[in-house]
Formats: C-alpha cells, structure tokens, sequence
C-alpha cells in the first residue's frame, strides 16, 4: 500500500511538507503515530516522513496566542507539558479609544476548567517544542531543508519530487498534508488558487524587551495619538518580551515602514502611550496583511491542505495558528482510521466541509 522510498528503501503511507515550523504538519503527523485503533491492546504507530524546507526553527513571535481547545490537542498528542511551563496564560482584554478606555471583557473560565482561554508564547518556543515531541515517535521521520519541487498522482498514491542540498529523489508516498504555508508551493503545484477577499490593512509586528509591570492581558489601542487613524495591538509575552502590532497608514509605503530607524520610532511612540519610559531593546520585526481567504476544497484527491496552506484569516481573531492545530487533528485521525484499515475512505470527505465551516 504504501510508497517505497528510493533514499532509504523505507515505506510511508504519509508525507507531511511543512513551511517554517509547519505546527500543523508535526501536531499532524503525532496524531497519525499515536493513533490507536478500536480495541488495539497496544498503541500501533504509521511511518511518516516529515518534509520541512527550512534548516532550523523561526524567529520572532509570529503566532503567539494558543486558544484552550489548541490546549487540549497538545495534550492530546503528549506535548503539554513545556507549553504550561512557559506560556501566559490570560482572559482579559482591555480596549482604548483615543487613550480613554472602553471596553474590558472576560472571556469564560472557571475553576473547572482544565486550561485557560488563551495563552501567549513566541511561536520559536511552539516549534521547538513540538519538534522535541516529534522525536520521541520513533516512527516519524524528519528531513530538514528538503522542499518539494514536483508532485504528481500514481494508481495507488502520490509521488514527490524532493530537493535537499544533496540533490533531488523521488518521494512515493500514500498521503500527502500539506503544511507549507501562505504561498503553499504544493498548492501551486496542484494549480490551486485561494479565494476571497485582500484588504488593504498593513501591519508591522515587532517583539520588544523591556521590564514592563503592565499584567498579561490583551490591549487595542484605537486612533491613538501614536497612529492616528489606526489600531494598536499589545500582548505580553515570556521573558518580558512584549509584542506590539502597529498598523501602517494607506501612504506609508511597507519598504519605509520595515527600515529599522521607522521602526524604532514608531515602537518608541506606542510604548509612551501605554506610559513606558523605560530602557527596552528591540528584538525583531515583520510585516503582514489582513486577508480572508481559502480553497473551495482542503482535500485533492490524495493530498490536504491544513493551516496556511489551506486558508487565511485575519491576525486579529488568534485563529491562524489555532485553526492549523485544528485542521491537523481532524484529517490525522480519520487519515490514521483509513490506513490502518478501521474506516472506509469515504471517512476523509468529511475533512474540508467539517473544517471550512468552523
């Protein structure tokens, strides 16, 4: 059933490609290993080969809040415990107009609950930390700097074209996630295309260390003196790194915002509105647009796509990340069902209208 590999003369049902981190595609493959059958008495892991096109982990926050039900997947998959040792778990967010306050709202919790509504962590800490959980599946195999450059379907299955610096070899495999982000270049392969809508929000992102005793809750600062007109975003985040969104006005153009001396001044400006005159250090900077798209379908024929790969949303409500984890573990069990023989493969239709609605 499954592909034979011309690099190792191993076997695997599954090939997972992964874009910088791909949480999706590790949180994926865990699900599949883990898997236990009905009535299995033991746990009876699926070989998968995980495909990661860069050399090392990201750097910068990125994504940083994990929800609870994102929670209950890491402890789902064994990989809990560091994410409780270093996140900030949070439930309030405070909301400010013109420097006045408006709005504070508490999302749900209680005692009962096991987690809470959200945490923060850099997202260089969410990878290292599911890669340590990969290594512990021995049946899960990881290759660094290894892009896919070809894909085409076989009778019985899927065969990629694999680069890596020591030169390209076909790949077969029986199932293909795809976790390789925004530009998915699988996504291309297929001659896929995401569908929606490009708004013209522009938001630079920067990480800033500094001892700030402001508590670990959500602010948004609206038409503030330090970005008339726009929005301001300002999440605490471990080891007093604290993480500011700043959005660009239509005149600014994104090569000027990103210089390091604009970015300095404009981290400058929001760190006195929230009353910080203190030293701080600044540890990283980005940029990213405010876009709503996806593909008609997650599944092509034997390859899906999860997280970026398969659609986009806005930063503003925490669901890139959190979504990725979700798409991850839908299609990982019922794909793990499939291959080990326990469902029929009609099972696996239910994976994007299941996802696209949620």
């Amino acid at each position: 059933m499954a592909g034979q590999d011309a690099q190792t003369d191993r076997l695997f049902p599954l090939a997972q490609h992964a874009q910088r981190g791909g949480q999706g595609a590790i949180a994926g493959a865990i699900v599949v290993h883990q898997r236990q059958p009905p009535r299995q008495p033991r746990k009876v892991g699926i070989a998968s080969v995980l495909l990661e096109a860069g050399s090392t982990f990201g750097d910068g926050s990125r994504a940083i809040c994990v929800a609870r039900q994102s929670f209950h997947i890491l402890e789902r998959i064994g990989a809990v415990a560091p994410f409780l040792n270093k996140a900030l778990g949070w439930t309030t967010g405070r909301s400010f107009y013109r420097g006045h306050q408006i709005l504070e709202f508490e999302m749900p919790d209680s005692p009962r609950d096991k987690y809470r509504p959200m945490y923060n962590i850099q997202q260089q800490f969410i990878e290292q930390y599911l890669w340590d959980a990969i290594a512990a599946e021995p049946l899960i195999e990881t290759r660094w700097q290894s892009e896919v450059i070809g894909l085409s379907d076989t009778p019985d299955g899927v065969l990629l074209t694999v680069r890596d610096p020591a030169g390209s070899y076909d790949l077969p495999a029986d199932w293909v996630l795809a976790a390789d982000g925004a530009r998915s270049p699988i996504r291309k392969l297929r001659g896929l295309r995401l569908k929606g809508e490009n708004y013209e929000g522009r938001y630079v992102i920067a990480d800033v260390q500094m001892a700030h005793d402001y508590p670990t809750i959500r602010r948004a600062l609206f038409d503030p003196a330090c970005r008339p007109g726009g929005t301001v975003l300002v999440h605490k985040q471990p080891d007093d790194i604290w993480r500011i969104d700043y959005q660009l006005r239509d005149d600014e153009r994104t090569e000027d915002a990103l210089d390091e001396a604009e970015v300095r001044r404009s981290v400058a400006a929001v760190l006195a509105e929230i009353g910080h005159h203190g030293d701080w250090a600044l540890e990283w900077w980005s940029v990213y647009s405010a876009n709503t798209l996806a593909l008609d379908d997650y599944r092509d024929g034997r390859v899906f796509f999860i997280g970026d790969s398969a659609h986009i949303v806005p930063i503003f409500g925490v669901r890139g990340l959190n979504n990725g984890l979700a798409d991850a573990q839908n299609i990982a069990w019922k794909l793990s069902r499939v291959i080990a023989g326990h469902a029929p493969e009609g099972l696996l239709d239910s994976y994007s209208p299941e996802r696209r609605g949620s």
